[in-house]
């Protein structure tokens, strides 16, 4: 039976935004930064450089993407891939190339006069191998996203769906537009800021990287067991977001940097049209700075203030008193008169709490169901302003098919009417403690 279509449509769109923009705002802002850097390392500036860098980033990308396709489509086949074992080899190519353009962006100054045209092959080689391992590895995540958009026994066609759909494009956008504005702002920097920004944000985001290697390594006893190992794997693990949050607030210096040096003339120039051209000069830097600081500031939004709105913990109700008698769990129908949602637990056998609700729905007709259902598990429903709602996908149920299957509706449970009460077997809910575990 389907659901009903009253919802919170902010919440919807926002918990997708957020949902791909922080799966991918790290990744995003690093690669936009390797791609500044390569942008402006050629010593020589000639159209034939500037072809084949483009022409490099566009493989790079391309590659990266149609791998991500492919490892989406595997990951997704049930037990088809060990996901430990394929994450752990595909981080493998994402470290060594990191350690390989850190390397040559050190090089950089030394190497670029003595042999140029073999350091532009080995920096091109590195980042295009960091490029489109990277992208590999990072973006299936938010391709499989894309399979939560419309949930089973949903319609494809329905305003819940588009309004996922807004929220899953939106935070592509925002994502992508960060990235643009800090590698507009980066390419505008002089090379040593251009190398200490690039080093920073990399390395940062490296040390997330090669602790996914360490964990692997350590699981399978390569790496020593030591309690020191240990407490850095775990909290590298446990405190990701951390991470992200250090490579944007890093990435916002860049900007800030720009902005100062571009507040005036400094430059020497000897006529008129060089002062205009170098107020135009500083005019779009100082906008790309600021572009870039307001997109910024907004992913630190994004992934705090909005992030816990999203979030959010709903308390659910405490379980009401019932009375259990010849394996039947009663419930006197006087309890439900006043057409509340009402919340029931069972401890079954195995010491599981097995929550169930029941309502009221209309004159003679009652709603009686698990606290769960098959889509979004044992979330649990709570009641908001007289309706009740899914605390996990904030969907409003119709009170008409409560206790029917389908959709976001509670699984049903059988129940009878007698003698005043509801009555359901303590069977019936033993059998259904698998789903609260």
């Amino acid at each position: 039976m389907a659901v009903a279509v009253v919802f919170p449509w902010r919440c919807i769109i926002l918990k997708f935004y957020i949902r791909v923009f922080e799966a991918g705002i790290a990744f995003a802002l690093v690669l936009a930064v390797v791609f500044a850097s390569f942008k402006t390392y050629a010593p020589e500036r000639t159209e034939e450089s500037e072809k084949k860098k483009r022409l490099i980033a566009l493989l790079s990308v391309l590659l990266g993407i149609i791998g991500s396709i492919i490892s989406a489509i595997l990951r997704s086949i049930p037990n088809y891939i060990n996901r430990t074992h394929f994450a752990f080899w595909s981080m493998v190519p994402v470290t060594i190339s990191l350690v390989f353009f850190l390397i040559l962006l050190f090089l950089k100054d030394t190497h670029t006069q003595k042999r140029p045209r073999l350091y532009e092959n080995l920096f091109g080689a590195a980042v295009f191998s960091y490029t489109a391992s990277t992208i590999f590895y990072y973006l299936p995540v938010i391709i499989m996203l894309a399979r939560t958009l419309v949930n089973y026994g949903e319609s494809a066609v329905s305003t819940i769906v588009l309004f996922r759909l807004i929220g899953y494009i939106l935070g592509f956008v925002c994502m992508a537009l960060s990235a643009l504005a800090v590698y507009k702002t980066l390419i505008k920097l002089s090379a040593l800021e251009l190398k200490v920004s690039v080093a920073g944000a990399v390395s940062i985001f490296g040390i997330t990287q090669i602790v996914v290697i360490m964990q692997r390594l350590y699981s399978l006893g390569i790496i020593p067991r030591n309690d020191l190992i240990f407490a850095f794997i775990a909290a590298v693990v446990n405190h990701g977001n951390y991470f992200t949050f250090a490579i944007i607030l890093f990435v916002m210096i860049p900007p800030i940097v720009l902005w100062k040096k571009n507040r005036s003339i400094t430059e020497v120039y000897h006529n008129n049209a060089e002062l205009r051209k170098l107020k135009a000069q500083k005019r779009n830097a100082r906008r790309w700075a600021k572009c870039s600081l307001v997109l910024l500031l907004g992913s630190v939004v994004s992934l705090s203030v909005l992030r816990y709105y999203v979030d959010r913990e709903v308390p659910l109700s405490p379980p009401e008193n019932y009375t259990i008698a010849d394996g039947m769990a009663i419930i006197p129908l006087a309890d439900l008169e006043d057409n509340k949602l009402h919340r029931y637990a069972y401890t079954s056998e195995q010491g599981i709490e097995v929550r169930f609700i029941a309502i009221k729905k209309s004159e003679g007709a009652y709603g009686i169901g698990l606290d769960a259902c098959d889509i979004c598990g044992p979330t649990g429903y709570f009641e908001r302003n007289g309706e009740v709602i899914c605390k996990l996908c904030d969907v409003v149920m119709n009170k008409g098919t409560i206790g029917f299957p389908g959709g976001c509706n509670p699984v049903p449970v059988a129940y009878i009417v007698h003698d005043g009460n509801i009555k359901i077997k303590t069977a019936d809910l033993e059998a259904e403690a698998h789903r609260f575990k």
